[in-house]
């Protein structure tokens, strides 16, 4: 079955690259207000209230993290990056620490939350969702790492938002057996995997108190559901499109198993193509999140390096999209973009290499969907502005800050704000919208 979902999955990937793009994705609305404008440091985003929907991208130069508010108030944290060990990484050029580095990039998103939380009840998190286990998307831990209060684990990245606000469900990608695509408890005890050891005694130690940990379900439409007045909104809902392999079909709960864990003979395998994805939806909003999920294999890898095409066919067009591994250049194919015609883009980034320049030539082509797109960057390092240059300068409207979307009640229209990320009071400094939702 699954030689035969093989072939059929790398001849639909060749079809569609040679297919010409489709009808255009109608691009209803305004466009961005211009120009930008620099409010005074003083201006503050507008509070959060009940029937909008907020996402926070949250810059910290370190790694991913989105805040969402749902529009009952139900709060979820995609992913608490902390990335370390930046001299390996040489010649390239991580980000400056956002704000800056007196704190850890948990304590800045713990305070980001607290900032933002809806009003009227103690700043939580519903669900935390782990898109995979690399440290810039769930915390590096190295030996300077603190003891959490309890001592069972160390904190840096989702263990240390932990610590400091409560987190009422925990989501990853592999729970509750550790088994995709092998024993990952078996590679917990690796020399050079301390992270996710130390991960394990995290989830282990919230289970014993009772604290719920599980895995994210493909195709299930309510595993991460609102959980404060769900009748007032019907029309919304999280779909969880991907995780560890395993694809929705498109139909029901249906499930595919996509990549073949026969092909994964070690711990040293790439986490990446296992990465958690899903689409959330409020009436005609819908917005993509895929973790770190690749689309263009290099030529001596197998067919299955190519998530993007089969996950972008059944999530087909949204409003809004992150950009698949930062934009590094094995992401961002053109069916994806295809599939998807955004409307807005971000990049979440913290790597002088993000994005490259193949997937900026991407994602100016009008030859994949036609119309305009506008993208927005957590981050961006000088050289990589000025060596990718004007094409960049088409199509992006912001290179740094926190990326706020922002949607209406009912889902028919939104904002993008972006805030400072270099001050510690978040002040609004650019606004863009409204978009109409398609």
């Amino acid at each position: 079955m699954r030689r035969t979902f093989a072939i059929l999955a790398s001849a639909c990937a060749a079809a569609l690259a040679l297919m010409p793009a489709g009808p255009a994705r109608p691009q209803a609305g305004a466009e961005p207000l211009p120009p930008p404008r620099a409010p005074p440091l003083s201006e503050a985003l507008p509070r959060w209230s009940p029937g909008e929907l907020d996402i926070h991208h949250i810059s910290t130069g370190r790694g991913n993290a989105a805040y969402l508010i749902l529009p009952d108030g139900t709060t979820l944290l995609i992913d608490a990056g902390a990335g370390s060990d930046f001299s390996r990484l040489r010649p390239l050029i991580p980000f400056d620490a956002r704000p800056d580095a007196s704190r850890t990039p948990a304590t800045w998103i713990a305070d980001y939350i607290r900032q933002f939380a809806p009003p009227g009840r103690a700043p939580a998190i519903d669900y935390a969702l782990i898109s995979h286990f690399h440290s810039d998307h769930y915390g590096a831990v190295t030996a300077a790492s603190p003891l959490s209060a309890n001592g069972a684990y160390r904190l840096s990245g989702i263990t240390e938002v932990a610590e400091l606000l409560p987190v009422r469900t925990l989501l990853d990608r592999a729970a509750p057996d550790y088994m995709a695509p092998i024993d990952l408890r078996r590679c917990r005890e690796s020399k050079d995997n301390p992270t996710f050891a130390n991960y394990l005694a995290f989830v282990d130690h919230r289970r014993a108190r009772g604290e719920a940990v599980a895995g994210l379900t493909p195709g299930k439409l309510d595993q991460i559901a609102l959980v404060h007045a769900p009748a007032r909104y019907p029309r919304f809902h999280i779909r969880n499109i991907a995780a560890s392999g395993r694809l929705w079909t498109g139909h029901g709960d249906g499930v595919t198993d996509y990549i073949p864990y026969g092909d994964i003979k070690d711990c040293g395998f790439d986490e990446n193509p296992f990465s958690n994805v899903i689409r959330l939806s409020y009436g005609k909003f819908d917005y993509y999140s895929g973790g770190d999920i690749p689309g263009v294999p290099a030529y001596d890898q197998p067919f299955w390096r190519d998530v993007e095409t089969p996950v972008s066919a059944v999530v087909g067009p949204v409003d809004v999209m992150t950009l698949d591994h930062h934009g590094n250049r094995d992401a961002i194919n053109g069916n994806l973009l295809r599939n998807l015609r955004p409307r807005v883009i971000v990049q979440q980034n913290w790597l002088s290499p993000q994005p490259s320049e193949e997937v900026v030539w991407r994602m100016a082509s009008q030859g994949y969907y036609p119309g305009p797109r506008d993208v927005f960057s957590t981050g961006m390092r000088p050289e990589t502005r000025a060596s990718i240059g004007q094409l960049m300068d088409s199509i992006y409207k912001s290179f740094e800050g926190h990326v706020v979307i922002r949607v209406a009640p009912g889902g028919d229209s939104y904002m993008v704000f972006i805030l400072n990320d270099k001050d510690a009071r978040r002040p609004l400094i650019a606004r863009f919208g409204p978009y109409m939702a398609d």
